[in-house]
């Protein structure tokens, strides 16, 4: 293990790493622990390099290559994708560095292999707390970084996050409010403003939470809310301003994920008190604007998709659309 060390007939810092007869002891030709620290630490990963025999292409710390992905993301940003969507996605390649800083992990980047992201599945799972399903969409990014280093030469080896062994997600099974409640509860006295109004924006755009609690100024138009970037893909929506939404103060109601949780307890809350037993929270409102969608306004698979900013229309058609038996048994009785 290397140190630094001072000598009395020298002023400045010197280095020393290994035992006798093989004892390198070299000076830093500075006076400055902060410089002599620096140059240690570029001597330690040189002896580093040549101890294990790693070429030059490959002579990269996984921060580095952390970092030059990142850079690389910001740099390719396109029109539709806003910073809020790179700054999630840098996060994720922060949150596997993160991991190999470690002492346990520490290794440079051309050794990482699939034993590495195995046991980043499982640290995240069990340590971060994070379902099973970011984990999947962590580790989808940490992939694009391998293959982004494998492009330009200092990986070589076989992308090790290519099979990740991710527990199966189960999602919450969500069933659409009936309009009744909802509309019951938004009518309510006993609510503040800030939640009508956030509640309201759920049900009648279809947004997800974090888009609805956040929305900016510039995306509310005089007949249209337009998002170039929703928070959780990079599938821009476009939906016509409701008249009642028109009424309200609808920018920047919940901004952060504190006070949005929040509401949806109050939310709950409220259906209780009307009657609504059935599992229920804001998320639903997307369903239940869906089914709306669908039942009332007669829009296909691909017209909802895109209200609802969602990347694929099995996500609109096999998860957000719902069996509605009453409605069928309606239909069914009109028959002649």
């Amino acid at each position: 293990m290397s140190k630094l060390y001072r000598r009395a007939d020298s002023p400045n810092w010197w280095f020393t790493e290994g035992t006798p007869p093989n004892r390198i002891m070299r000076s830093t030709g500075t006076s400055s622990l902060k410089l002599a620290k620096i140059l240690k630490k570029k001597w330690d990963e040189e002896l580093f390099f040549k101890k294990h025999n790693i070429p030059q292409n490959q002579r990269m710390t996984i921060h580095d290559a952390c970092e030059e992905f990142k850079q690389n993301m910001i740099s390719k940003k396109t029109k539709n994708q806003g910073m809020d969507y790179i700054k999630q996605k840098c996060k994720y390649i922060d949150n596997f560095n993160d991991f190999m800083k470690m002492p346990k992990n520490v290794k440079m980047f051309s050794q990482v292999d699939s034993s590495d992201i195995d046991r980043y599945v499982v640290y995240r799972i069990h340590e971060g707390n994070v379902s099973a399903k970011t984990v999947a969409d962590e580790v989808r990014n940490i992939k694009l970084m391998f293959d982004f280093a494998t492009k330009y030469k200092y990986f070589e080896s076989e992308n090790p996050a290519l099979n990740p062994d991710i527990p199966k997600h189960n999602p919450k099974k969500r069933i659409p409010i009936p309009t009744q409640y909802v509309l019951e509860v938004l009518r309510s006295k006993e609510i503040s403003e800030k939640d009508r109004a956030y509640w309201s924006i759920c049900y009648y755009t279809g947004l997800r939470a974090s888009d609805a609690g956040a929305l900016k100024k510039e995306q509310v138009h005089k007949d249209r809310i337009l998002i170039h970037d929703t928070e959780k893909t990079d599938v821009p929506v476009e939906i016509p301003l409701h008249p009642k939404l028109k009424k309200m103060n609808i920018v920047n109601v919940y901004t952060k994920k504190g006070d949005r949780d929040e509401s949806t307890q109050r939310f709950k809350k409220e259906l209780l008190k009307i009657g609504y037993e059935q599992r229920a929270d804001i998320h639903s409102l997307r369903h239940t604007f869906n089914m709306m969608m669908l039942r009332e306004g007669g829009l296909s698979s691909k017209d909802r998709k895109k209200m609802l900013a969602h990347s694929s229309e099995a996500t609109t058609a096999d998860i957000y659309t719902h069996m509605d038996f009453d409605f069928i048994d309606e239909k069914i009785r009109s028959l002649p």
